[in-house]
This record gives C-alpha cells, structure tokens and sequence, in this order.
C-alpha cells in the first residue's frame, strides 16, 4: 500500500497525460502529491526530508508550469529533485548527524571504506540520473520524456540497489546472514 502511495503522484502524471495534455497532467501531478501527503499524515507514516523535497519541487515547478504555460519547468522537476537528493547524500557523509545511505541500509554492517564508495556512488548516479532527465526531456518528444519519466522513477531505485549489491559482491563485503542477523538485534 505505501509503495503505491509513493508512486501516486508520477502514476496520475503518466495517467492523465495519456488522455488530455502536459498542463493538465501536471495538475493532476500536483493534487496528488498533496494527496500523497495527506494520507502518510491520515495513516501516521513518517514523511521523509526526501519526501518533503519531492512534494516542494512538484507544487513550486508546477506551478510555474501552470502559470507561464511552458512544460520545461515540470520537466525539470526530476532533475532538480535527483541533484538535491545527490548533494544530501553526499554532504550527509562530512556534515551533520550522519551518512545517508548509511542510515537507509542500516541492517548492514560494512566497513568505512565500503559506506564512501557507497555514497558517492549513489550521489553520482544521482547527478548522471538529472542529466539523463534533461537530456530526454530536450533531445526527444514530449511523449517519450513523459514515458521515460515513468519508467525511470520504477528503473532507478532497482538500478541503484542491484548495483550496490553488485558493487558489495564483487569488492567481498556483501555480509554474511550472521552479520545482517546481528545488526537486525541492534
């Protein structure tokens, strides 16, 4: 149920772009993210910073969008939602309470070495996933970035997670079930 929660916002985008046009889906794409909120609120879930971002992104791009009637500033909204996550995770690694990925992975138990390689890692797929974004969004049809939008926010989670496994696999610090056991009692 929360991954769909999750997903509703780009879902209603996709969804209601295939019938009417981009102004209307960003509408759509905006009631929905306050729905979305509404309902980790209703439900007592935890709404991540990560969330907050997204949310604050959509509302602030989309309504720019709406108001000047020119899509490029939705279609910037995976990009500027993507770097801010790249430099969170980044920055998180020297300042404040701790490193992100770190805190999101945290039933594992792995060197220091392995947690830097992790974070920048992710903090550069970040950066290249805004890229990709922009690259869509102004080298291809309006179609084909609304679709790559779709696919991408279901492909980059995945992609990020198999090449961190991969990454932790092939180096040897993927750990055993006795440490993922140990740090799940901690």
């Amino acid at each position: 149920m929360k991954q769909l929660v999750d997903f509703l916002p780009v879902l209603a985008f996709v969804g209601v772009y295939v019938f009417t046009d981009i102004f209307v889906a960003t509408a759509a794409l905006m009631a929905t993210a306050v729905v979305q909120l509404a309902v980790f609120k209703w439900k007592g879930w935890p709404v991540s910073r990560q969330m907050w971002v997204v949310i604050w992104v959509a509302l602030v791009s989309g309504a720019l969008t709406l108001l000047f009637q020119n899509k490029a500033f939705i279609q910037w909204k995976p990009t500027i939602v993507y770097w801010i996550m790249a430099c969170a995770i980044v920055v998180s690694r020297y300042v404040g309470s701790g490193d992100h990925i770190q805190k999101a992975l945290r039933m594992l138990v792995l060197p220091d070495r392995a947690w830097a390689h992790l974070t920048w890692g992710w903090g550069v797929a970040m950066l290249a996933a805004g890229g990709a974004n922009l690259a869509v969004a102004y080298g291809f049809s309006e179609q084909a970035w609304v679709t790559y939008k779709l696919v991408s926010a279901f492909a980059i989670p995945v992609v990020l997670t198999v090449g961190s496994v991969g990454y932790l696999a092939a180096t040897g610090q993927l750990p055993d079930e006795e440490a993922m056991e140990g740090a799940e009692r901690q």
